[in-house]
């Protein structure tokens, strides 16, 4: 029989690999696990019994996803970019199922017109945060690392929601998987600074604010995902390329439809 500690550490391997992959949802893994409500009472209470053997399983899991997807990048950039473009336009059912969807029918009401407002702005902050650079190159400061760490977190602890998704946003993708699978410190621990602030801080602002207006906060991250997806099209794609963006695709968007049968069990 495995200890508890053992258990929990080997929980965590998929949790941290599902969050270097965009489209793929941490939260989702730990709630097939039945570790999302254990998790979130222990960011709140702090305990460390549970949190460390869980983050050094998520620390593994996010190790080896990111020497697979480096490695990748270097030698297939355009396919890894189709790929994850996929992953990342089939997450944006969870957002707006989420936000109850989008009613195309009837007049445009003031509500509906709020909606589609949320996601353009979305859609707008998605291309600041970005630059418009690809989101499998280029750098970034260690402040940017330290808040793609932080508002990742929000996301990492969402089921449903991507954390590889939100780094694409802020424009750290990259750097960060970089960082994680060449074993750098520095940016590792500005990522790891970040990411623990933000789950602390996330644990309880982000519970209170989903239940006072998770429609608004929905909307808007369907138009973040939506904005997101400029930085990883490939400026080329051939037909493996094409190919591999709808295999992610319809692997999340299934991934997506077994969750909520077992949600629904």
């Amino acid at each position: 029989m495995l200890g508890k500690n053992t258990r929990i550490f080997l929980q965590g391997l998929p949790i941290g690999l599902a969050n270097t992959l965009p489209g793929m949802s941490g939260g989702t893994v730990a709630l097939i696990l039945c570790l999302y409500e254990p998790l979130l009472k222990a960011l709140k209470k702090i305990d460390l019994k549970f949190l460390l053997p869980l983050g050094l399983g998520g620390a593994g899991g996010a190790l080896l996803g990111a020497l697979v997807i480096e490695r990748f990048v270097q030698l297939y950039p355009d396919r890894v970019m189709a790929l994850l473009a996929g992953m990342i336009l089939a997450s944006l059912r969870v957002t707006l199922r989420e936000a109850g969807g989008l009613d195309l029918k009837g007049d445009f009401s003031k509500g509906k017109i709020l909606n589609y407002g949320l996601i353009l702005l979305g859609i707008i902050a998605a291309l600041l945060f970005s630059g418009g650079s690809s989101g499998l190159s280029g750098s970034a400061s260690n402040f940017r690392i330290f808040l793609g760490g932080f508002f990742g977190s929000a996301t990492m602890i969402l089921p449903g929601i991507s954390g590889g998704t939100m780094l694409v946003i802020l424009g750290v993708y990259y750097p960060v998987i970089s960082a994680i699978a060449s074993l750098s410190l520095v940016p590792m621990f500005f990522f790891g600074s970040g990411l623990a602030a933000g789950l602390i801080v996330f644990a309880w602002f982000l519970s209170w604010l989903l239940q006072r207006r998770r429609r608004t906060i929905m909307y808007f991250l369907s138009g973040l995902i939506l904005g997101s997806l400029g930085s990883v099209v490939p400026p080329a794609p051939g037909l493996a390329a094409v190919l591999l963006f709808l295999l992610g695709f319809l692997g999340v968007w299934l991934l997506i439809s077994w969750t909520s049968r077992k949600k629904s069990l």
